[in-house]
């Protein structure tokens, strides 16, 4: 015999009126359906009369007629039970109970419904109308905190948004519309969505018992994560025989390889020096000019020619830019060649993308991936040096000199790895978490991204010839201009790490975990995405990301 929703207290003073109530030995009929006998018997019509009598003192003998099953004659003549002085009102039902301790809870008056066999266009949360989805029963529940979900599959929308005061019990059967606790199953929720459910600012409390909630897998490229439960801010949340799997983490986005490299513009005849004139009005031959800037580069100008005075500088081949000086002084001696320019010096290489780090970082909008770092640009190589004029005697105007080459652009760099996503089954932030017989489960993280591969730097480009000499006045030729450096291979990307998998990750309070909990992670690591590699230059090859890592709760207690 169980008994139901009474004090010691009350019911000594019910027994004494006869009206105390008990269950049969079949209790889970009395808790379905609320039809308890009279205390010490079963239900008898004799106790219903005497409790109407008018007097107060009939309705007590129909009260000890109806304990031993008689007739209970004596509380004949009444005439109504509200006035019966000696009878006992029922004992209302206290809504804040769970079903599992007083199936008088299980009504319209206090939780929504919510069935399989739901119907969205006629459902109002009823037994007789049951919502479709857990989702709608959330949307419609107003003043009543209590969420009452049948045994079956849902498939939700979207991540639950569970708001405070409320409980969900999915451990329902509702067989032909009667709606009793106790399923051999749980319901079992299917989100549409990497996060299957949340609780955010709870400030009184929210219970989840009796229900599966399987968040999807996020989707690769994104290095998103999926998380089954994310528990933020919130006091007193417990969870009781509640299983939750996270889905897998995104795969991080892999790097970009780096763009097209412009090419260095070839000398044309501007670049030419021009021919040595003797016996002519002319006083100068200017010098090669240099091709327009470009990535930075400019061959030098070449070295103007000059009639009566040999030593000054304008003869010179001017330096090529950027880089130290690499223009050539020119010759005085007769018939010699004014000089060619020098090499420009080759751009320096991009720096490679730093290693990402081996994991990232829960904060309380989820997890930040860690993500490879990204290679930078090659330098240009440096316009070549102009080339000088040649030495002439009076009557004479030297051969000036060719411009410098242009110096190829620098390589462009790839960018890293984007890290994989997390799979966590909960995750607890700043929150009082309680978990009770729970089973949770994270699932494989995402891999981590590759790198992007560099490209090289483009060539540097030849410089133009010097002007003719000439010989029978012992005139030599004009220098020729330096050829450009090349430039700079860029720095390829590193590798995104993996990301984890955990069963529960908790920061702030450390929750509670009663009935030994069952946490899972996935059997293998998440890999880490490769450095980018430009062809087969190991000295071009970027650092891999970190494998994920695999645990039961984070950080251990």
């Amino acid at each position: 015999m169980k008994l139901k929703r009474f004090s010691i207290g009350t019911l000594g003073l019910l027994a004494v009126s006869g009206l105390a109530w008990s269950c049969s030995g079949k209790s889970e009929d009395c808790n379905a359906n609320l039809t308890c006998a009279p205390y010490g018997g079963e239900l008898g019509t004799s106790g219903a009369s005497g409790a109407s009598g008018s007097s107060g003192k009939g309705g007590t003998s129909g009260g000890f007629a109806g304990t031993s099953g008689g007739s209970g004659t004596s509380g004949e003549g009444g005439t109504d039970a509200a006035a019966g002085s000696g009878g006992a009102p029922p004992i209302p039902c206290d809504g804040t109970l769970g079903p599992d301790t007083d199936a008088c809870v299980i009504s319209d008056e206090f939780g929504v419904f919510v069935s399989p066999n739901g119907d969205s266009s006629s459902a109002d949360g009823t037994q007789a109308h049951p919502y479709a989805t857990v989702t709608q029963a959330l949307a419609g529940i107003m003043k009543i905190k209590h969420v009452y979900v049948c045994a079956g599959e849902y498939q939700e929308p979207g991540a639950l948004a569970i708001p405070d005061r409320v409980s969900i019990y999915g451990g329902f059967s509702c067989d032909g519309g009667i709606w009793k606790y106790g399923a051999d199953t749980p319901a079992y929720l299917h989100s549409a969505t990497p996060i299957g459910a949340t609780i955010a600012d709870a400030k009184v409390g929210v219970l989840i018992q009796d229900l599966r909630i399987d968040a999807s897998n996020a989707d690769d490229g994104t290095g998103a994560s999926s998380f089954g439960l994310m528990v933020s801010g919130s006091q007193n949340v417990a969870l009781k025989r509640v299983e939750i799997h996270a889905g897998k983490g995104g795969k991080g986005k892999s790097g970009t390889d780096g763009g097209a490299v412009a090419d260095a513009i070839a000398s044309g005849d501007a670049q030419k020096g021009k021919a040595a004139e003797c016996g002519t009005s002319s006083v100068q031959l200017d010098g090669g000019v240099a091709v327009g800037v470009q990535c930075t580069s400019q061959g030098g100008k070449g070295g103007d020619g000059t009639k009566g005075i040999q030593t000054t500088t304008d003869r010179d081949g001017k330096t090529g830019f950027p880089g130290l000086p690499n223009g050539i002084t020119a010759s005085q001696s007769p018939n010699v060649s004014g000089g060619d320019g020098k090499e420009g010096a080759a751009g320096l290489p991009g720096i490679l993308g730093a290693a990402a780090p081996m994991t990232g970082t829960f904060t309380g909008n989820g997890y930040l991936v860690a993500n490879g770092g990204d290679g930078s640009s090659g330098q240009p190589g440096q316009g070549g040096g102009g080339g000088a004029s040649s030495f002439a005697p009076s009557a004479c105007v030297g051969a000036s000199g060719g411009a410098g080459g242009m110096g190829g652009c620098g390589g462009t760099p790839g960018t890293g790895g984007g890290g994989g996503g997390a799979s966590v089954g909960v995750f607890s932030w700043n929150s009082s978490l309680t978990i009770d017989a729970c089973d949770f489960t994270g699932r494989e993280g995402g891999a981590g991204g590759n790198g992007g591969k560099a490209r090289e730097g483009s060539v540097g480009q030849e410089g133009g010839k010097g002007g003719a000499g000439n010989s029978t006045n012992q005139v030599g030729v004009g220098g020729k201009g330096g050829t450009g450096g090349n430039g700079g291979n860029g720095g390829s990307g590193a590798g995104g790490s993996g990301g984890p998998s955990i069963a529960l990750v908790w920061r702030g309070t450390k929750p509670v975990l009663m009935n030994n909990p069952l946490l899972h992670f996935a059997e293998k690591a998440a890999a880490g995405g490769q450095g980018g590699q430009l062809g087969l230059d190991v000295a071009n090859k970027a650092p891999d990301g970190s494998v994920g890592t695999t645990q039961d709760i984070d950080p251990k207690p």
